[in-house]
């Protein structure tokens, strides 16, 4: 997990702000009738929403901030923890690319970006990176997230990096990743593996969903009985509600990735 900054929770809380605020004046439109909206009713409506929307998200951001902060002290320590584990572990690797006269710093090579623990491949050739990912899997039980490093890929290939570094590693990820909770998520330049965390208990799900599906349903209930035009309201109704339990049920499923 990245750190997050007061200036994050501002403009997360914004954000959320504005998408309270959109649905609301959408609600209202539609709630009024899209043929003579009160467009200045409507507006103030959204307004008043998103502002508390927002004043509500960003309070309860800071309140977390500073919960967290409070605990600083044991997270970087359990962060240091993981980091010197993860050198230890690998340090086998980095001796034997130093005796085939190469180098590779495991101080320089594993550190802590924005909170997220980081191993970089430069310097590696393929062998050496498979053994990383074998070594990665053997010591999940003391990692979290792990972001790996490959370089850019195609066209613009990084000449840091060798050729087959990502394919090795990649191919002895995909053997066992998911065995020990792991989701692989690949970019350009890099391989992250995410742990796929834990599914929400039934008594979890049901309170998300009922927090999800009121405005989500009430708002896609509403839009497509417009949509539907003259004669089909109740068809668009009954779509639109359908729509919105399953975007609620499909967002109340999310799972808690912190292990």
């Amino acid at each position: 997990m990245t750190d997050i900054s007061t200036k994050d929770a501002i403009s997360i809380s914004v954000v959320a702000g504005l998408m309270f605020g959109t649905m609301a004046v959408f609600i209202s439109i539609f709630a009024t009738g899209i043929e003579d909206p009160d467009i200045l009713f409507s507006l103030r409506i959204g307004l008043i929403s998103g502002s508390t929307a927002l004043i509500l998200i960003l309070a309860f951001a800071i309140y977390r901030i500073n919960e967290i902060s409070t605990k600083g002290d044991s997270r970087e320590e359990k962060r240091k923890e993981e980091t010197d584990f993860l050198r230890v572990a690998l340090s086998p690797i980095a001796e034997r690319v130093s005796s085939d006269g190469n180098s590779w710093d495991i101080h320089q090579r594993i550190r802590r970006e924005r909170g997220v623990l980081v191993v970089d491949l430069m310097g590696l050739d393929p062998p050496s990176a498979a053994a990383i990912g074998e070594r990665l899997i053997d010591s999940r039980g003391r990692l979290r997230r792990v972001k790996i490093r490959t370089g850019i890929i195609g066209e613009e290939r990084d000449s840091n990096y060798q050729p087959g570094v990502r394919n090795a590693i990649m191919q002895r990820l995909k053997i066992d990743a998911e065995r020990v909770n792991w989701q692989i998520i690949q970019k350009s330049s890099s391989i992250t593996l995410r742990p796929m965390g834990e599914s929400p208990s039934l008594r979890l799900w049901i309170t998300r969903f009922g927090i999800f599906s009121i405005p989500v349903t009430l708002v896609m209930a509403l839009a497509f009985r417009d949509l539907a035009g003259e004669g089909l309201e109740h068809q668009g109704i009954l779509f639109g509600a359908s729509c919105g339990l399953v975007i609620s049920a499909l967002a109340a499923t999310y799972r808690d990735r912190s292990s």
